[in-house]
């Protein structure tokens, strides 16, 4: 931007004075003046020539969602919850983890147990009924009155059950 300083022919005094009125009282009376010109007008943008391509992607969202009972059948065909070793029980809580199933915390409630602590280290390989292990967790919880207890019982009884229901005879 390019400024130009424009001086009135008939001012005497410079714009500044000594005292502290005197700068505003100088530029009352008009005596130096500063102006500036508008900026020059932007060169016009050159459009970029259209280019010939393929078509537009969609959107990266084209996945296949699975309903909430095919995930079930899938995770029952492969798992029966009246025989999981510690370590299927943790491929099965994976699977219903990405299938929609199940959210975390209750991943983390199937894989700690009725008790809380998890399966023994000791123990891993050695297929348990979960189903019966709940069961009795939910009896002794339902007799003491915990209730927390029962709502964790419950609700790993409720998924457990329709992991079972899936490998039922028809």
């Amino acid at each position: 931007m390019k400024l130009i300083d424009h001086v009135d022919q008939t001012a005497d005094q410079p714009l500044s004075g000594t005292g502290a009125g005197a700068g505003a009282d100088a530029l009352s009376r008009g005596q130096r003046l500063l102006r500036s010109l508008p900026p020059p007008p932007l060169p016009p943008r050159r459009r970029a020539a259209p280019t010939i391509g393929p078509p537009p992607v969609d959107p990266p969202d084209d996945r296949i969602s699975v309903s909430l009972e095919a995930a079930y059948l899938m995770v029952g065909e492969r798992f029966d919850p009246r025989r999981l070793t510690p370590n299927e029980l943790k491929d099965m809580t994976e699977l219903m983890l990405a299938g929609r199933i199940i959210t975390r915390p209750e991943q983390d409630l199937l894989l700690r147990g009725p008790t809380g602590r998890g399966y023994p280290l000791t123990e891993a390989g050695r297929a348990r009924n979960l189903i019966a292990e709940w069961q009795h967790a939910l009896a002794r919880a339902v007799g003491r009155s915990f209730l927390s207890d029962v709502s964790r019982a419950t609700r790993a009884l409720g998924i457990l059950g329709r992991i079972a229901a899936t490998r039922m005879p028809q």
